[in-house]
């Protein structure tokens, strides 16, 4: 039995042949992500005393732009791509890129809170100038090539224009769920993946690597928009009501927009830089 075929057909051929995942990728990389965030990373720092909260979101973010920006380095053929994770290209493509970036993250979160502790400055400034110095040389690159800025507003004023109209349209009815500042990161993160892979397969000539994300937007482009946003909502009701322990709720809801934002930055970029034009 030849493993290196085995492993090529089910993990190597999207990334080799810029193909869809497909099911084995979805469980595989699913229960590998959900067994180290909940068993091994929420456990690990938690008993630290790391608070998830909206600041420690904010703080995230520049690691997330990192990840998304080195992605579309790749996407613009300045990095390689590789299915071999033995190889340095495999980490520019996903899943090997999340392990790169989740790897410098925990880096950059021991880091500042070794030095908050000494120099006596917020950890979350100190965690988020780290990742931001490696994202902006990089971002600024990208942001020297794009030619589809039309696109890209279009995208944050449909993503502003929808988060303010629900906050407003939640606190009109009283419901409280959209008065927290990291519902509202939650709910922005997934705004913005939906309306960036709305705007980018609907009016610029991006694919879908999803098969059911791609089902959706041939049958109902915008149901993709509101699938995104109406399961954050879902979501962090279950959380808010289900689940006591309140940095465990913090966890759950960083962990979704960190998916939202991941994603959403990254076809955001693409569609800056060009490559779907």
């Amino acid at each position: 039995m030849d493993f290196s075929q085995i492993f090529f057909d089910f993990f190597g051929r999207r990334i080799a042949e810029h193909g869809l995942y497909n099911a084995a990728e979805y469980l595989v990389y699913g229960a590998i992500v959900i067994g180290l965030m909940f068993f091994v990373i929420f456990p690990f720092l938690d008993r630290r005393g790391v608070k998830f909260n909206s600041s420690f979101m904010l703080a995230l973010l520049p690691y997330i732009l990192l990840g998304s920006a080195l992605r579309v380095l790749e996407d613009l053929a300045i990095l390689p791509r590789s299915w071999n994770p033995l190889e340095l290209a495999y980490y520019f493509v996903t899943p090997g890129i999340w392990l790169l970036i989740a790897g410098f993250t925990l880096l950059g979160l021991f880091a500042a809170l070794w030095l908050s502790k000494r120099i006596k400055k917020s950890f979350y400034k100190i965690f988020a100038v780290i990742g931001l110095i490696p994202a902006i040389p990089i971002l600024a690159i990208e942001l020297m090539n794009f030619p589809a800025w039309y696109g890209v507003a279009a995208v944050l004023a449909l993503v502003i224009i929808t988060v303010a109209a629900l906050a407003f349209g939640f606190k009109k009815m009283n419901w409280r769920m959209l008065k927290s500042r990291l519902n509202l990161l939650v709910v922005s993160s997934q705004a913005l993946d939906g309306f960036a892979t709305f705007v980018a397969t609907q009016f610029f000539l991006c694919g879908e690597q999803h098969p059911l994300s791609g089902a959706i937007l041939d049958f109902f482009p915008l149901g993709f928009v509101f699938a995104k946003v109406g399961l954050a909502l879902v979501i962090i009701r279950y959380v808010d009501t289900e689940i006591k322990n309140p940095n465990l709720r913090g966890f759950i809801k960083i962990v979704v927009a960190i998916l939202g934002f991941a994603t959403g930055l990254r076809d955001l970029l693409t569609l800056g830089v060009g490559t779907c034009l």
